[in-house]
């Protein structure tokens, strides 16, 4: 999932709304205005550009280690040991508390401590002052001066990153208060430096005489040219170069946009959280559900009401302590909650067509207050695109993404809408169907129905297996990193090697570390490209999302930053050499939720936790094959609706006969995967798939619609998101209107996609014509081609942000349809993909 536009929206970053067959991909470092560009963007480097050499590379670096792997087939199957052997019984890594003899947390020399990490923040802020003092001190400079600027503003950007990536890492999966509070204090604190830089007029004033210089244009990298682009629409469209009270004004309203955007995604919550409901009507619900519910009554403890075992859905022993039998008895109605993990229970499974109308709907009843909110969002916002000379926020955010206007997105989602409301009309008649016969007397089939005729569809079909042939037990978590390792061996000519962890490197003992190697025929040669800490298993208090992680990206260390005296702290990262240019080693987190059994013998994956999993290292791996130049473009820093392509692209894999070839065993007898198992599987999740992407295709044109809204279209009263809502559902909606549903106030995705949600369905649909043509052309083994991975690799991955996303699915499709973008190229997406789309959905 991509994450929170730091400089304006600070609250987006991971956002939980009720998001239906959606993966929150990942903090994926989104775009931000500026300097603070934890962007979205990368590319490779022009073999043909001259660019200084530093005198002599690694010299002057630190001696982190550059680690050459042993044998493959010893890390191999050392992969799988790490990943399935309990952390506790084995001495593969060092105590995440000890500090003796530390190297510092994510073997950062300056974390030692909490402590240090405010200090990291405050050394790196003086080393940015420095810098942006450099900057501007070229106002008056020479041509020859002039050219240097472009890399001092990427400096700038990241060293900023270098802190605010850190602690939002920190933050987010850090066990220990004191660090998550400094990390905090770091984070915002260099957040308001940013925020600062990015409303300066004489830094503007600055990029603008580089770009109004030809000569100085002339001899600029074709990376240095796309960055100072970037950076000038990003200070254009921050008001930069604006009068100042305009510029007060921009950013007042961008103060407003982040105040509110925190308040909203706080806010998330129905009006009524739960409703009392008499026992009786709980029928058709879990047994130990419906016990938890009535212990909590009797005991008047809501809130122990629901002793989840993580994502599994079920629920504890029975406790020995607690109300007794005859209290228990006693309950005759209960609280039952309208949101989370037992409400989707009852609505999936309670036999009561009226209580599940009534969850369905309170379940979606915002309060008053947060639809304010959001209208109140949706005005600011509004407000910010016509003073910046759009009319309308959509169109504002639109104007440096791939469909670039609001009418293509339309266009695109209309077209999607088309292609799947048959299928999708289909599956729900399939439903009707199944309702007539359990109620001959039903006239309506409605939305709160779908979810529990989808379950008794799914009982009466599913496959009768015996229990050692449950899929998931071919999948335990060793296994599957086993696999991701070798099609990332057969596909790139990269793999992955475990490490042993030093004192202090890491923050729980469940986490491991991978270093990336490159094989001796790569473009790397054979080294180290890039390292991976894996923190994969829930744990009390760690967000359930799955997400990647940029904790440092890769960019080029050039040769006068070894003596400049700027920034002393960049002089012990990890580097590799390449093409005689030292890089950064790029470090990333990949972070996921799954449930750890350790105690019992290895974890196992469910295959849509499989999926997860491939969808996540599809972004670690355009961070590690991404080698530019600069900050700016690099890994996953590129357009919101490009960045998901990669990742969207990898979950084809998991489900593929070759890649499952390559590692699908049963954990306890080493036998592989009978295809028929997975067909099954597969066949079975394929029977709604057209609902589920419909589904998205209408919070799509929700947030469109939400996002369109221009002076001329309000009303004496202002915006009226409810109305927006309904008209909406009315002319999109498989059922019929649901009276009383505010759910926009329940759309977190709002904050963090706000004009741009569709971004999931366009690079799903692109990702499914990459598929088709690169990979599952009719080529036997092309999931596991070395030409198909080079061919991917070198016209998508090691661009990044640094070449027009068009251009790239152009050169690796082969169809000159999609150069040059706009609407047309939608289009042709939309056609070439609607039914793969519906098809693809996971």
């Amino acid at each position: 999932m991509l994450n929170r536009r730091l400089a304006l929206e600070l609250a987006a970053k991971r956002v939980n709304g009720p998001i239906h067959s959606l993966r929150p991909s990942c903090p994926l470092n989104e775009r931000i205005p500026l300097l603070g560009r934890i962007s979205l963007r990368t590319v490779t480097n022009n073999a043909n550009e001259s660019r200084s050499r530093p005198l002599n590379p690694t010299s002057q670096l630190s001696d982190y280690p550059t680690v050459i792997g042993g044998s493959v087939e010893a890390d191999d199957k050392l992969l799988r040991t790490v990943f399935d052997m309990p952390a506790s019984s084995h001495k593969f890594l060092s105590p995440s508390g000890s500090t003796a003899g530390s190297p510092g947390l994510l073997m950062n020399s300056k974390l030692k401590s909490a402590r240090s990490l405010v200090e990291f923040a405050s050394d790196t802020l003086d080393s940015a002052r420095k810098v942006t003092d450099r900057i501007l001190s070229l106002t008056g400079s020479s041509e020859q001066d002039l050219r240097g600027a472009v890399r001092l503003f990427d400096r700038l950007s990241d060293m900023l990153c270098r802190v605010i990536d850190l602690a939002e890492f920190v933050r987010t999966v850090h066990p220990d208060p004191e660090y998550i509070g400094a990390a905090e204090y770091a984070h915002g604190h260099m957040m308001s430096y940013m925020i600062e830089l990015n409303s300066s007029n004489d830094l503007y004033q600055v990029l603008r005489r580089v770009i109004d210089t030809p000569s100085v244009v002339s001899s600029l990298s074709t990376e240095e040219n796309i960055v100072a682009k970037l950076l000038l629409y990003d200070f254009e469209k921050s008001g930069a170069g604006l009068d100042k009270s305009v510029r007060d004004e921009v950013m007042s309203l961008q103060h407003d946009i982040s105040s509110l955007s925190r308040d909203f995604v706080t806010g998330i919550a129905p009006e009524h959280s739960s409703v009392e409901v008499d026992i009786n009507d709980l029928y058709g619900l879990d047994p130990m559900a419906v016990a938890e519910l009535r212990r909590a009554t009797a005991a008047k403890n809501d809130s122990s009401a629901f002793q989840y075992l993580k994502r599994s859905g079920s629920f504890s022993r029975r406790r020995s302590d607690g109300p007794s039998k005859d209290a228990l008895d006693a309950v005759k109605k209960v609280r039952l909650p309208t949101t989370g993990l037992i409400a989707r229970m009852a609505g999936g499974s309670v036999k009561s067509s009226e209580l599940r109308r009534q969850l369905y709907i309170e379940g979606r009843r915002s309060n008053a207050k947060q639809v304010e909110i959001l209208e109140s969002l949706l005005t600011a916002r509004m407000r910010l695109a016509n003073m910046m000379g759009s009319s309308s926020y959509a169109e504002y955010q639109l104007a440096d993404k791939m469909a670039r206007t609001p009418e293509a997105v339309k266009k695109f989602l209309d077209h999607l809408a088309f292609k799947t409301r048959p299928g999708a009309q289909q599956e729900i008649d399939l439903l009707k169907n199944l309702k007539k016969k359990s109620d001959p007397g039903s006239i309506e089939f409605n939305a709160w129905d779908r979810d529990y005729y989808m379950s008794q569809y799914t009982d009466l079909t599913k496959p009768r297996v015996r229990s050692y042939d449950f899929l998931n037990s071919y999948f335990s978590l060793g296994v599957v990193m086993q696999g991701l390792s070798r099609l990332f061996t057969k596909l790139y000519g990269i793999r992955f090697v475990p490490r042993e962890t030093a004192p202090g490197e890491i923050w729980h003992e469940d986490v491991r570390k991978l270093d990336i190697m490159s094989d001796s025929g790569g473009i790397f040669g054979e080294q180290r490209v890039g390292v991976m800490y894996c923190d994969l298993f829930a744990r009390q208090g760690k967000p359930r999302s799955p997400a990647h992680y940029t904790i440092r990206c890769s960019r080029e260390i050039f040769s006068d930053e070894f003596h400049d005296g700027l920034d002393p702290g960049n002089r012990d990262v990890p580097t590799l050499v390449a093409g005689g240019q030292v890089y950064q080693v790029p470090t990333i987190g990949l972070v996921c939720d799954f449930v750890s059994k350790n105690e019992h013998g290895p974890t196992l994956l469910s295959f849509g936790e499989v999926e997860t999993l491939f969808h996540e290292m599809g972004h670690a791996m355009h961070s590690m094959l991404g080698r530019t130049a600069l900050h700016n473009i690099s890994g996953t820093r590129c357009a919101t609706d490009f960045v998901e392509l990669p990742s969207v692209l990898m979950e084809y894999f998991a489900s593929n006969p070759d890649v499952l070839a390559l590692f699908a065993r049963h954990y306890e007898t080493d036998k592989p995967l009978p295809p028929q198992l997975i067909e099954a599987s597969l066949s079975q999740r394929a029977t709604f798939r057209h609902n589920d992407t419909y589904t998205q295709i209408e919070m799509s044109l929700l947030d469109q619609a939400l996002h369109s809204i221009t002076p001329s279209s309000l009303s004496a009263g202002g915006i009226d998101s409810s109305k927006i809502y309904h008209a909406v559902e009315h002319q999109y909606s498989l059922f019929p209107t649901v009276q009383g549903a505010k759910w926009q106030g329940m759309f977190g995705h709002l904050v963090g996609y706000g004009a741009v949600y569709y971004a999931y369905l366009l690079d799903r649909a692109i990702a499914s014509l990459v598929w088709d043509r690169v990979f599952h052309s009719g080529k036997e083994g092309g999931a596991v081609s070395r030409e198909a991975g080079e061919r991917f690799k070198n016209e998508v991955l090691v661009w990044g942000g640094g070449r027009d996303p068009w251009e790239c699915f152009a050169e690796v499709l082969e169809r000159d349809e999609f150069r040059g973008g706009g609407e047309s190229a939608m289009e042709y997406v939309a056609m070439g993909a609607g039914e793969q789309v519906a098809g693809a959905w996971r």
